[in-house]
């Protein structure tokens, strides 16, 4: 491509990012729904002085019910929602600026970074999802801050960000615990550059920063064995042979009884199709090998390798919790459409067809979401 080529294609991801976030200022209208009136309940009690959610104990990760809580406003609490969306919004910005970073350390031209930052804002369910007061904003702040500070070379600075991002993300999922294990690999990682110079630094932040998590599992402990809590994320293990229910939910092969519909493994498409309630274990599996096949000739890279880790690893934490709605694979995005693009490279398919193909799916999404915005404000407006 010729650079004046170039520069109307990353005008044209740039109109569509910009398309992305004025359609994503519809959810400044809706009310509250679902889960999000669960959170506000939760941060009316905090402010009480108690992290019930009526008259018991909540185990729900608190970061997201104590943001709530930040931006309430007894006066006015349309504007505290507002704010908070707004917050929301900022929060997924400086999400896809680590992940530019990232993108850019692999050597990605910029027009494919671009395009994959395009993709991920026009997607149905980032539109839906990240302008929400859910936690799924927050979540794709923290997962690519973490990868970013993960793949930087071994500095104290960075063991600190490492660990504060993976801290605040286990207070906002559980299951996301398990990118302990590339806090390990980092730790392995800084040992092996300058072991005298690193154990004291990881021994040190370690204590400060999972001082918090001792605390809070403690407090879990207690409140599961006096079964005081009214709302349980560990209700989904309280049944017969609960790890193999919960992989057999988190596969598909059975719809988990707290949902209305099966998730895991076949809802994986939904992500992608802008239909409501999709479901193809087939069309599934084949868009999950895609992306994998295309991460097999990149892991020599380390970054690479740890990004792959992290979202296998995420993935394989859903299915034993499970669980695996659209939105829960979100923070993941990104990383699949990389995946897609190194699929193209491995069958040496030009660049102009990925991105002319971005385009093409973009369109599609713009499309859809017009028609959601108009229905949306005529329904609240």
């Amino acid at each position: 491509m010729t650079d004046k080529q170039i520069k109307t294609h990353v005008l044209v991801y740039k109109i569509i990012i910009a398309i992305s976030v004025l359609s994503s200022l519809r959810s400044l209208v809706t009310p509250l729904f679902a889960d999000e009136q669960t959170y506000y309940k939760l941060a009316e009690n905090i402010l009480r002085g108690q992290y019930f959610y009526t008259d018991s104990p909540s185990t729900i990760a608190p970061i997201i019910p104590f943001i709530f809580a930040f931006f309430k406003i007894n006066a006015y609490p349309v504007l505290g929602f507002i704010l908070n969306k707004l917050f929301n919004i900022g929060l997924v910005v400086l999400g896809f600026r680590y992940l530019f970073l990232f993108l850019k350390k692999q050597k990605i031209k910029t027009i494919i970074i671009y395009g994959i930052v395009a993709l991920t804002a026009i997607n149905p369910t980032a539109i839906a999802w990240f302008s929400s007061l859910y936690p799924e904003a927050l979540i794709f702040f923290c997962f690519w801050g973490f990868i970013h500070y993960s793949t930087e070379p071994p500095k104290k600075s960075n063991l600190i960000r490492i660990l504060f991002f993976f801290t605040l993300i286990l207070f906002i999922r559980y299951v996301y615990a398990v990118l302990g294990l590339i806090v390990l690999i980092n730790y392995y990682d800084y040992l092996k550059t300058n072991f005298k110079k690193y154990r004291i630094y990881i021994i040190k932040y370690s204590i400060i920063f999972f001082i918090p998590v001792l605390f809070w599992g403690k407090y879990l402990i207690s409140v599961q064995e006096q079964n005081l809590t009214e709302i349980r994320y560990v209700s989904r293990f309280k049944t017969d042979n609960p790890i193999l229910y919960n992989i057999k939910c988190g596969l598909g092969l059975e719809q988990h009884n707290e949902v209305d519909k099966v998730n895991g493994i076949p809802a994986f498409i939904s992500l992608f199709v802008p239909k409501t309630g999709i479901r193809s274990y087939v069309f599934s599996l084949i868009l999950i090998a895609g992306f994998v096949l295309g991460y097999v000739k990149r892991l020599k890279s380390a970054e690479i390798k740890k990004l792959f880790i992290s979202i296998s690893i995420v993935m394989i934490g859903f299915i034993l919790a499970g669980t695996g709605f659209s939105r829960y694979w979100l923070a993941l995005l990104p990383g699949f459409y990389l995946g897609y693009y190194y699929l193209f490279k491995m069958f040496n398919v030009r660049d102009k067809y990925f991105i002319y193909l971005s385009q093409i799916l973009a369109l599609i999404y713009i499309i859809n979401e017009i028609r959601l915005d108009a229905m949306i404000l005529n329904r609240y407006l």
